[in-house]
C-alpha cells in the first residue's frame, strides 16, 4: 500500500524550477558578488527591495525583506505585542502564527469564519471589549481553510481597523495562485493605513530560499528592521539575489503560469474526491491555493483520527493544532472535526485514492 501525505502544504517537487534557480545565481555572482557575500543592508537586497516597492507601488523604506514570512510574523510580533496583549486570529487559522504570536506574550483568540471571512458582528463585539495588538489573518485561499475573504468583508475591516486603531496583518503567500475566478483588492488597496502586507516567494519559486518581505509604514518598517539587526545581524543576500534576478529575466511570471497548469486539476481532482467519498462534509470549494479544509459530522468517526490514519499510510494534520483560543462565550469543539487537506504536491490518482481512505476511516 503507497503511503500518502495529506499533511504539509509544500510545493510540488516538480514544480521547483532548480535550473533557473542555478543560472540566477550563478548571474548574481557574476554582476555583484562582492555585494552578495557581505555583510549587508537588513532592509534586504535593494535591487529586489526596489522591485517590491514598485510592485506595491510604496517607497523602499516600505518594504523589509527577511527569511520567509513566518520570520516576518514573529520580529513584527516582537516589536508591537506587550506584556498583557491579545491578538486575533480567523479561526481556524495558520498553526505557526498562533504559535509564534504566543511565543511572543500574546493571548490568542480566533474569530469565527464564516464562507467569505470573518464573522464581523463577533469580531466587534470582540473589539468593544477589548482592542488587540492586531488582527491576522489570510485573506486569499486562507491557511488551513482555502477561503477568501470578500471585498465588502475586507473594506469592513479596513474600517474597524480605522475606528477602533490596530493594526491587520493580511499574509497572503497564496495569492497569485488563483485558478480561477478575479482577484479581489489587498486590503492594503483599500486603505494602507492600519495595514502590514507579508508574503514570500516561497510558494512561487522555493521554499528554501527563504525569501519573504513586510510592507507597511515606513516608521513601522524602521522600528522592526532593528530587531531585525538584533536578531539575525545581516539578510540571507545570495537568495535574495536570486529573487531579484529571477523576476529580472521575466521568469517568475511563466513560473507562475506553470504552478496554475501544475495545481488546478488536483484541486479539481480534491473536489470531486471530497464530493464522491464525503458527500456529508461541510466544506466550501477554494477558488485557488494549497487547501481545501472540511468539518465532519458529528455523527462522524473521528475520535483518535491522525493515529489510525496512520494504519491505512495516510498521513494527517491534527486539526486541532490550528485553532486559537476561542472568543469568550463561543464553542470550539468543531476542531475536533476539522480537517486540512493539502492538494498540491501529490497527484491526483493520490489525492483520490487518499480522500477514499479517510472516509473508510471516519464512517
Amino acid at each position: 500500500m503507497e503511503a500518502i501525505a495529506l499533511t504539509r502544504g509544500v510545493p510540488a517537487e516538480e514544480a521547483l524550477p532548480a535550473a533557473k534557480i542555478g543560472e540566477a545565481l550563478e548571474a548574481a555572482l557574476q554582476k555583484n558578488g562582492p555585494v552578495i557575500l557581505q555583510y549587508g543592508n537588513i532592509g534586504g537586497y535593494p535591487p529586489l527591495r526596489q522591485y517590491l516597492a514598485e510592485q506595491y507601488k510604496v517607497n523602499p523604506n516600505e518594504i523589509l525583506i527577511g527569511n520567509g514570512s513566518l520570520h516576518l510574523q514573529d520580529l513584527f510580533a516582537g516589536t508591537v505585542i506587550k506584556p498583557g496583549d491579545t491578538v486575533l486570529t480567523e479561526q481556524p487559522s495558520y498553526d505557526r502564527a498562533i504559535k509564534t504570536f504566543r511565543r511572543r506574550g500574546a493571548k490568542v483568540y480566533g474569530v469565527p469564519m464564516e464562507a467569505d471571512g470573518l464573522n464581523l458582528a463577533l469580531l466587534e463585539e470582540e473589539l468593544k471589549r477589548q482592542v488587540p495588538a492586531f488582527l491576522y489573518i489570510v485573506p486569499d485561499f486562507q491557511n488551513p481553510a482555502g477561503l477568501s475573504t470578500s471585498y465588502e468583508k475586507r473594506k469592513a475591516l479596513v474600517e474597524l481597523a480605522d475606528k477602533y486603531n490596530f493594526w491587520i496583518i493580511e499574509d497572503v503567500p497564496y495569492r497569485n495562485l488563483r485558478y480561477r475566478g478575479e482577484a479581489i483588492p489587498l486590503l492594503r488597496e483599500i486603505n494602507p493605513a492600519h495595514i502590514v502586507t507579508m508574503s514570500s516567494f516561497s510558494k512561487l519559486i522555493s521554499p528554501a530560499l527563504r525569501v519573504g518581505y513586510m510592507v507597511a509604514p515606513a516608521d513601522l518598517i524602521a522600528r522592526v528592521t532593528r530587531l531585525a539587526e538584533e536578531t539575525i545581524l545581516s539578510p540571507v543576500l545570495p537568495t535574495q539575489a536570486v529573487v531579484a534576478e529571477f523576476v529580472q529575466r521575466g521568469w517568475l511570471d511563466e513560473n507562475i503560469a506553470s504552478l496554475k497548469a501544475l495545481y488546478e486539476p488536483r484541486l479539481d481532482a480534491m473536489i470531486a474526491a471530497i464530493r464522491k467519498y464525503l458527500p456529508d462534509v461541510t466544506f466550501t470549494p477554494p477558488d485557488g491555493g494549497f487547501f481545501v479544509s472540511i468539518v465532519l459530522p458529528e455523527t462522524a468517526n473521528y475520535a483518535n483520527l491522525v493515529e489510525r490514519a496512520q494504519a491505512v499510510k495516510l498521513a494527517l494534520t491534527d486539526g486541532k493544532t490550528f485553532f486559537a483560543d476561542p472568543l469568550p462565550g463561543q464553542d470550539d469543539t468543531v476542531k475536533d472535526r476539522f480537517v486540512r487537506l493539502p492538494f498540491c504536491a501529490i497527484t491526483p490518482a493520490q489525492i483520490e485514492e487518499g480522500v477514499r481512505r479517510l472516509a473508510e476511516l471516519v464512517k
